[in-house]
C-alpha cells in the first residue's frame, strides 16, 4: 500500500479487533489518526509502524474527547462492542464536537434504524455477513444454472 499524505483527521474509538486493524490501516494509508481506548493493554497490540496518536481514556467522557482534539476531527469511527456506548459517543461526537461524519459499528441489527435516524452511518457485522453470503450463494447458483444447457 502506497502511503499518501492526507490532511484528513480520523478518530477511532475502540482498539479491539476492528478498531485496531482499521486505525493501523488508515495510519499506513496516510490519514492523521488518533485511537482512543480505555485499556492500555489493547494499545500494545498496535503494529510498530502505527504512525498515529493514542489516547488512553473513556471516550464517553468529554475530557477524553477534548484530549483527542475531537473538535478538529473530520471523521469519527466508533467500534466498541456495546451499541449503547457506540450510540452515545457517536451523538456526542456529532452534536457536541461537530464532527461532520460519524461511522459506528452496530452489533445488534435491531439497533440499526436508531443510528440511521440519527444520521450516523452504520456498519452492521450481521448485515454485512448475510449480504456477503447471499451474494456468494447467488453467484454460485448463477454459475451452476449457466452451466446447465
Amino acid at each position: 500500500m502506497r502511503p499518501i499524505n492526507l490532511k484528513f483527521y480520523v478518530i477511532v474509538v475502540g482498539c479491539g479487533k476492528i478498531g485496531l486493524e482499521l486505525g493501523a490501516r488508515l495510519s499506513q494509508i496516510g490519514f492523521n489518526v488518533t485511537i482512543i481506548d480505555k485499556d492500555p493493554n489493547s494499545i500494545e497490540l498496535l503494529p510498530e509502524d502505527y504512525g498515529g496518536f493514542i489516547v488512553i481514556g473513556d471516550a464517553t467522557e468529554r475530557g477524553t474527547m477534548e484530549q483527542a482534539k475531537a473538535n478538529k476531527a473530520d471523521l469519527l469511527i466508533v467500534t466498541t462492542d456495546d451499541d449503547s456506548t457506540n450510540y452515545f459517543i457517536s451523538m456526542v461526537g456529532a452534536k457536541i464536537f461537530g464532527i461532520p461524519s460519524v461511522l459506528a459499528l452496530v452489533n445488534n441489527k435491531e439497533n440499526v434504524p436508531l443510528f440511521e435516524r440519527s444520521e450516523i452511518k452504520v456498519i452492521s457485522p450481521i448485515n454485512l455477513a448475510v449480504e456477503t453470503f447471499e451474494r456468494n450463494i447467488l453467484e454460485g447458483v448463477d454459475q451452476m444454472v449457466g452451466d446447465i444447457k
